[in-house]
């Protein structure tokens, strides 16, 4: 089904389109967002002022859910009930938090919301459908609208919206004739949402025949109408990814010969473009995924090419459906890359694996391309989402005790307590660590008799020595004639360095 088109004349003008005004992401340090007390902190969203939410283990080694204000460390957001859990999961640009608490002996969890303005208030709880046994909410807009389910004690579940200020769900019809009397859907579930108080709201319904459809729900007289977005001519299950605030849609779909391709439904609920060619070099699309749409209608995706590897792409409406095309955004030097998220400045962050073969957080801009973004110490690091203004970034990085941090790109510093002396990137106890860890090695170093000593002193510095340098790979011939030539050495060793070494390194000494 690929239209044959030349790059050519499609890439001057995607660019240009890319090339947005609007804030840009500071490519700067990758901040240490603290912790709790704990080890680990996990970010998973910001908005435009460098506010966040995520979660963290506190001293007691508990995780809770956290909020992070634009300059300070984390804060545990309160809970429904003392010791139960809860989970934030989307942050507005007023710092209106959106999420779920556990609630009672049953451990159900509840949807909630936090005010961020009045720091430790307890958490609004919203409602479910009546007579229903629970709801949950995942999404909550710039006018505050939060979207979810709401749960019957069956198991099924019901798409709803509570507006603004209303703890009360408004329900939101599935496709059919009277439904919700004669359906033609089942168990809809909220994809994206505009933002305004009265959202037109996007989603995916599953068919009673098998199969899913893309589905719009917008404001009318009598309440909310939902109306089928059309499919791919011939094909079918379509799924839906994210909507604008000029009502585009992305989302992907299956062609009449099973092949998956991204999709852009326009505003008028009829019009359907889709993408299912890519150039990179030669004829490469296979899979090719829509995962979300900024303010300009660029559609972001990942893909699959000919040869089985994972990438990612932009694809811009250029008015010329024909002759659209997606541009690639290159990789970090490995084989597989996955973008998450674009920004109204059209820049994308995600995931790629580098030429090291470690998993490291990028972001890909239409000027500078794509740049990583390294680690805060540790080996992997991973981009998780954009404020929606590009000039943010947070996601979460290994440090170097191999602990789990939050990090942020283009926010200010935070007024975090770190040891003296550290710098940005390091966790607030790692130097103290790391100079326990040195004292105790030298003073076990120095108990050594002369012999051995000499011996460990020679083993530290070949190790050094063969470290690989960024962007190698370790040469496993020089590593294995190193190992053999160390083991000569300690046979030669007289048994009383062998004493001496085992009294003072058992690990080294049971080696050989």
């Amino acid at each position: 089904m690929s239209r044959s088109r030349s790059m050519s004349r499609i890439a001057p003008t995607c660019l240009a389109v890319l090339a947005l005004g609007g804030p840009t992401l500071a490519l700067a340090q990758s901040i240490d967002m603290g912790t709790l007390g704990g080890n680990v902190c996990l970010a998973s969203s910001t908005n435009d002022a460098g506010a966040a939410i995520g979660t963290c283990r506190n001293p007691d080694g508990d995780l809770v859910a956290v909020y992070w204000a634009p300059t300070t460390g984390p804060a545990p957001l309160p809970a429904l009930a003392v010791n139960d859990p809860c989970d934030a999961t989307d942050i507005n640009s007023a710092s209106v938090i959106v999420g779920n608490c556990e609630l009672g002996a049953t451990g159900e969890w509840f949807p909630v919301v936090w005010t961020t303005s009045i720091p430790g208030s307890t958490p609004t709880q919203l409602k479910a459908i009546p007579n229903h046994a629970k709801a949950i909410a995942w999404q909550i807009n710039q006018a505050g609208v939060i979207a979810g389910s709401s749960v019957a004690a069956d198991g099924s579940s019901t798409a709803v919206i509570w507006m603004a200020g209303s703890r009360t769900p408004t329900r939101l019809p599935e496709l059919g004739l009277l439904p919700p009397l004669i359906p033609s859907t089942t168990e809809c579930v909220i994809s994206d949402m505009d933002n305004t108080d009265q959202p037109v709201v996007v989603g995916i319904c599953g068919l009673r025949d098998g199969g899913t459809v893309a589905v719009r729900w917008e404001p009318g007289l009598f309440g909310y109408v939902a109306t089928e977005l059309p499919r791919v001519p011939g094909g079918s299950n379509c799924v839906v990814a994210a909507v604008n605030s000029s009502h585009r849609v992305a989302g992907t779909c299956e062609t009449d010969d099973g092949d998956v391709v991204a999709v852009r439904w326009e505003s008028d609920e009829t019009s359907i473009t889709y993408l299912d060619y890519l150039e990179v070099t030669g004829i490469s699309r296979q899979q090719l995924i829509a995962v979300d749409i900024n303010e300009a209608g660029i559609v972001l995706g990942n893909y699959i090419t000919d040869d089985g590897l994972a990438r990612s792409f932009v694809w811009v409406p250029v008015g010329i459906p024909d002759q659209e095309e997606g541009l690639d955004i290159g990789t970090l030097g490995g084989p597989w890359i996955k973008a998450v998220d674009i920004a109204d400045n059209g820049s994308v962050v995600g995931t790629g694996q580098s030429s090291n073969g470690l998993s490291e957080a990028f972001v890909w801009t239409p000027v500078a391309g794509i740049q990583g973004l390294g680690t805060l110490g540790g080996f992997a690091s991973q981009s998780i989402a954009l404020s929606d203004d590009g000039s943010k970034l947070t996601g979460n990085s290994q440090i170097a005790s191999g602990h789990v941090h939050a990090f942020m790109v283009g926010g200010p510093e935070r007024n975090i307590q770190r040891t003296k002396g550290s710098v940005v990137l390091a966790a607030p106890n790692i130097v103290g660590k790391a100079t326990e860890l040195r004292t105790l090695v030298k003073n076990k170093i120095d108990a050594l008799n002369p012999e051995a000593k000499s011996f460990v002193t020679s083993v530290i510095e070949q190790a050094k020595a063969l470290r690989p340098k960024a962007g190698e790979k370790p040469n496993l011939e020089e590593l294995r004639n190193k190992g053999n030539e160390v083991g000569e050495k300690y046979k030669a060793l007289s048994d009383e360095s062998k004493e001496s070494l085992k009294s003072n390194f058992p690990k080294i000494h049971s080696m050989f």
